[in-house]
C-alpha cells in the first residue's frame, strides 16, 4: 500500500494566459492592424474500441486481493475513493467480470479501520470464508492493526469480527504493519500470515503462524533488508519447483513487483537475475490460481489528472499476467490466454516490407517474431497524427532493457530488464487498450512492460528497428465482432 494513508497527493497547476492586442491604425482609412493567425481546429477525438481489461470502476482500483476457488477468481480490491472501502468482483478467466459490489465499509472515528488497507481471503475450515485486512487510523497508536471479517459465501455479505485484532508490537512495528497475506502451509502444517512491516529499522516481511486462524504467534521475519521504505503486499506460493516470494518495492529506484526464491518455505530467500516481473507502472501484484492457471493481478497506475504529462498516481486499472514456468525453471510472466482469445480477427500480416500496425484507436494484439543483429534496438513506434511527436517502446538488446519513451522523453518512463538473446531472435506480444489508455508488452514470454498512454488513440503504430531487421513476421489482430 504505497503511502496511501499518510500522503494526500496534490499537483500544482500552472496556467499561462497569453493575450494578443491588435494595434489599429489611425481613424478613417487604413491601417496597419495586426494579422490574425489562422485558427487550428481542435483534433477530433477518435472513436475507440471497448476496453480490453476490467473497466467497471471509473476511477480505477487500488490493491487487488485475489482468491481462486472452483474455477472462479474473486478479487476483493481497495476502491480508489474516500478511505478505500473493499469492493469485490468475480471472473471465470480473469477477464470478464461481474458487476462490483461493496464488500466491506470503512469504520467511523475512532475505529481502528478508519481507513482500510490490503489483505487476503482464505477459506475457513469451519465453513465460509475469512477476509484478513489492514485497519489504519492515523490518529491512533498503533496506527495499523490486522483485522478480520467473515462471510458464508465469497459474494458476501462480509461481517467484521468484533474483538479480533492485533498490532505488530513488540515483535514488529507500530506504524508499518499491514497487508496480511494468509495461507495454509502444508510444508509446516500450519497457517501462515505474512505482513509488510519493519523490525529494528529494517524493512521486513513479517511472519505469524496459527493452528486455527484464531490465535497467532509472532515468528522471525521471513525476509529482511536495509531499506528506508517497505516491501509491500507480499505473496508466497510454490511453483517451478521453488517457493516464490513476491512483493512490491516502495523505493523509487526500484518501484517494481519483484520475486525472490527459496527451496523451502522457511527460506533463505534470495534474488535471482531479472527479479523484476514488470516495470514501475505495474504495482501491488498478487497471484491466485493453480500451477496450470495462475494469474498475477495488479494495477497499472493512472497519471495525475489522467494526462500523459502527469506523474504516476496511486491506483489504476486492474490488469493480469499469466504466471508460467520456463523450461529452465525460471518464473515467467506471459500474455494470458484469456486476453489473447479476445483477438480473433486478423487485421494484417507483418513482414520486413510491411511494418505498419495501424490505428492506435483500435484495441489490438500484435505478435512479432523478429531476428536482429545482437546489440541492435527494435520495438514499437507511436507516431502522433498531425504532429512531429513520436513515442516508442525501445527494446535494447545491447543493454537488455525495454523502456517506454513518451514523446521521446524518458521521465517517468517504465522499464524492464530481460536477458538478451545470443542469436538475436525475439518473440514479442503487444496489447493495446486505447479505451483505458494503456498497453502491455511481453518479451520472449518471460517479462512484461506495462505502460500508460492515454493518447495512444491519436497515433499510428508500427514496428521499428534501429538497423534493418534480419527477419520479421507477425500478425495484427483486432477484437472479436
Amino acid at each position: 500500500m504505497a503511502n496511501r494513508f499518510s500522503v494526500v497527493s496534490t499537483a500544482a497547476l500552472l496556467l499561462l494566459t497569453f493575450s494578443q492586442t491588435a494595434c489599429g491604425g489611425g481613424g478613417g482609412g487604413g491601417g496597419g492592424g495586426a494579422v490574425t493567425p489562422p485558427v487550428t481546429p481542435p483534433e477530433p477525438t477518435p472513436e475507440v474500441s471497448p476496453a480490453v481489461y476490467f473497466s467497471k470502476e471509473a476511477n480505477g482500483i487500488g490493491d487487488p486481493n485475489p482468491f481462486f476457488e472452483n474455477g472462479v477468481f474473486t478479487v476483493v480490491y481497495l476502491k480508489n475513493e474516500g478511505r478505500h472501502p473493499f469492493w469485490s468482483t468475480q471472473s471465470p478467466d480473469g477477464l470478464s467480470w461481474s458487476n462490483p459490489t461493496l464488500a466491506l465499509s470503512v469504520g467511523e472515528s475512532p475505529a481502528a479501520d478508519l481507513w482500510i488497507g490490503s489483505g487476503s481471503v482464505i477459506a475457513d475450515p469451519a465453513g465460509g470464508y475469512r477476509l484478513f485486512y489492514t485497519g489504519h487510523n492515523p490518529g491512533a497508536n498503533p496506527k495499523e492493526i490486522t483485522m478480520q471479517a467473515k462471510a458464508t459465501s465469497l459474494s458476501g455479505p462480509w461481517t467484521k469480527t468484533t474483538g479480533f485484532g492485533f498490532a505488530g508490537t513488540p515483535q514488529y512495528d507500530a506504524l508499518d504493519f499491514r497487508d496480511p497475506f494468509v495461507f495454509w502451509n502444508s510444508e509446516t502444517n500450519s497457517y501462515w500470515m505474512l505482513l509488510t512491516t519493519r523490525q529494528a529499522g529494517k524493512a521486513v516481511i513479517g511472519r505469524y503462524t496459527s493452528p486455527d486462524l484464531n490465535t497467532w504467534t509472532a515468528e522471525a521475519p521471513l525476509y529482511s533488508e536495509d531499506s528506508p521504505l517497505n516491501l509491500e503486499v507480499p505473496d508466497l506460493f510454490k511453483q517451478c519447483g521453488r517457493w516464490n516470494l513476491i512483493y512490491s518495492d516502495q523505493r523509487s529506484t526500484s518501484r517494481q513487483v519483484r520475486v525472490l526464491n527459496a527451496d523451502q518455505s522457511t527460506g533463505p530467500y534470495a534474488y535471482r537475475a531479472f527479479d523484476a516481473l514488470d516495470g514501475k507502472a505495474f504495482y501491488a501484484g498478487k497471484t491466485a490460481g493453480t500451477n496450470d492457471n495462475r494469474l498475477l493481478f495488479g494495477w497499472l497506475a493512472h497519471k495525475r489528472n489522467k494526462t500523459d504529462a502527469g506523474t504516476f498516481d496511486w491506483g489504476g486499472d486492474l490488469v493480469t499476467h499469466a504466471i508460467k514456468c520456463r523450461s529452465d525453471g525460471e518464473l515467467a510472466v506471459q500474455l494470458p490466454q484469456s486476453v489473447a482469445q479476445q483477438f480473433a480477427v486478423e487485421r494484417k500480416s507483418l513482414s520486413i516490407g510491411n511494418q505498419a500496425i495501424g490505428d492506435g484507436a483500435k484495441a489490438t494484439l500484435t505478435h512479432i517474431d523478429v531476428r536482429v543483429t545482437p546489440g541492435d534496438e527494435f520495438g514499437f513506434s507511436f507516431k502522433r497524427r498531425n504532429s512531429d511527436l513520436t513515442s516508442q517502446i525501445r527494446i535494447d538488446t545491447q543493454t537488455g532493457q525495454a523502456k517506454f519513451f513518451l514523446n521521446g522523453g524518458s521521465a517517468e518512463a517504465p522499464s524492464i530488464a530481460f536477458p538478451p538473446s545470443s542469436d538475436g531472435n525475439y518473440s514479442v506480444d503487444l496489447v493495446l487498450d486505447p479505451k483505458l489508455g494503456l498497453g502491455i508488452v511481453y518479451i520472449n514470454a518471460f517479462r512484461a512492460l506495462s505502460f500508460r498512454y492515454y493518447d495512444v488513440r491519436y497515433t499510428d503504430v508500427s514496428v521499428y528497428s534501429k538497423s534493418a531487421p534480419l527477419a520479421l513476421t507477425g500478425t495484427v489482430r483486432e477484437r472479436n465482432p
